[in-house]
């Protein structure tokens, strides 16, 4: 459903003291303008013609539904855990198929035939997404230096290509998380950070062991951190097919969420007083997020331009970004995880 790349971040070893030689460039966040929320019902439209998902079920199965304008079918399409599910049309699929001790795997499936091809037989495969007519795929996301790969549709050819692919921008660095730094009130947070990179493009650059671990330590001295307040993975979204990414922290003591909208280089800041928020999309210059007030009884789902303007609101307070399914002909699916019924939300 998801044709886009979501960006994984990095992250780093965990200390207790602030990263060596690292430099803040966060901007100054008091100065950013204020972005108000204002909640009001928002009526979802019924789809105009009937679409097809795919989506997958906790630990059950691979499912398909048509959601049309009368009645709603869902059907099981296999059983089984799945994850990771893409496709560029109705009739081909490509999924992560998960085993025993946590392996995954690349699997495609031709729905018309019900023909079921296993594409790579690695077992620990991370994440993939579709590009250029190509599979690109991840391993050992959670370390330095993560494998990616380039792999034909057929999954008959593969080849090493350069990590700069997962992060969003324009090449010139990498993102990730952290290490762990100690506030006064001896909690713990992770920022965000990013490193210079070689200009590589796609081209995997072989380094020995012993020079990528010379290379990472000695690059602290031109480390940047991006965030101020508290952040975790979920608050971070990146699109790099549209060059574009977003992130949000927050400022528990002053109970202030700020929203980073980052364009080819450029950084745009909003600071919203009394709501939390959480990424949910990049889709078509347009940053989708969910708001929830503090209490919680109040918030809904919204959609910002990437430069700070147009913010609108698209939906009530009834979704998490673990509810969506993803886009499809300009519509975010969302699955309610309270009754199993289906929502669409019109993309702006």
């Amino acid at each position: 459903m998801i044709k886009r790349k979501r960006i994984v971040l990095i992250v780093a070893v965990l200390t207790s003291i602030m990263l060596t030689g690292a430099t803040r460039i966060a901007p100054n966040l008091e100065q950013a303008p204020e972005l108000k929320i204002r909640v009001q019902k928002i009526d979802y439209p019924k789809p105009l013609e009937p679409l097809t998902f795919f989506w997958a079920k906790d630990n059950e199965g691979l499912y398909k539904t048509i959601f049309g304008p009368g009645k709603t079918k869902t059907t099981m399409v296999m059983t089984g855990i799945y994850s990771n599910i893409l496709y560029e049309d109705y009739e081909t699929l490509y999924f992560l198929k998960h085993g025993v001790n946590q392996t995954s795997d690349i699997y495609k499936l031709e729905v018309s035939s019900k023909r079921l091809t296993r594409l790579t037989s690695l077992g620990g495969i991370d994440q993939f997404f579709l590009k250029n007519k190509s599979i690109y795929y991840v391993t050992n996301s959670m370390t330095i230096e993560p494998g990616v790969y380039r792999m034909a549709l057929d999954g008959k050819s593969k080849v090493r290509v350069s990590s700069t692919l997962l992060d969003a921008q324009d090449k010139r660095y990498r993102y990730y998380i952290g290490s762990g730094i100690q506030t006064d009130g001896l909690d713990v947070y992770f920022p965000l950070m990013r490193q210079p990179l070689p200009s590589t493009g796609e081209k995997y650059i072989v380094q020995k062991d012993d020079e990528i671990e010379y290379n990472w330590k000695t690059a602290k001295n031109n480390e940047e951190q991006l965030s101020t307040y508290f952040f975790y993975m979920k608050d971070y979204m990146g699109d790099a097919d549209s060059d574009s990414f977003v992130f949000v922290e927050h400022d528990e003591e002053a109970d202030t969420t700020y929203l980073h909208l980052f364009k080819k280089g450029n950084q745009i800041v909003r600071k919203i007083i009394g709501w939390e928020l959480e990424p949910l999309d990049i889709l078509h210059g347009w940053a989708y997020f969910t708001a929830k007030a503090e209490n919680l009884e109040a918030g809904g789902t919204f959609a910002i331009r990437l430069d700070g303007s147009g913010l609108r609101q698209i939906g009530n307070n009834e979704f998490l970004l673990s509810d969506y399914l993803g886009s499809i002909k300009r519509n975010l699916v969302f699955k309610n995880r309270n009754d199993g019924t289906f929502t669409i939300m019109k993309e702006l």
